[in-house]
């Protein structure tokens, strides 16, 4: 009986143990994610946006003029964003980056990755 007891035992301990190293892995495993900005109305929609490292953000220019988007920090910078069409650019360090469009310094974003 405390046998059984005892093995009984070790393969609830060995389950849990299996649970939290899968729950562990999946997290890590997160697929990375693509995130919009629209540029329209001279200004970046949405202005601030928070990402995880190894996400994807594109900004999608549906105004009339070219635009660029401009890391503050010389980090990225995708030059000219003509009207209709798109830049995009991964975040793989963590931390805030400011961003401006050069041609029109009034607009300006954030993104945020964690």
């Amino acid at each position: 009986m405390v046998r059984r007891f005892l093995s009984v035992t070790v393969v609830l301990l060995a389950c849990t143990a299996v649970t939290v190293a899968l729950a562990d892995g999946a997290q890590r495993r997160r697929k990375p994610a693509t995130h919009s900005v629209t540029i329209s109305g001279m200004q970046f929609t949405p202005s601030t946006v928070t990402v995880r490292a190894g996400d994807t953000v594109v900004w999608i220019n549906k105004d009339i003029v070219a635009h660029t988007a401009t890391s503050s920090a010389g980090s990225f910078d995708s030059r000219v964003i003509p009207p209709e069409k798109s830049w995009k650019f991964t975040f793989k360090a963590k931390g805030n980056n400011s961003y401006v469009c050069t041609y029109h310094p009034t607009m300006k974003g954030v993104v945020t990755v964690q």
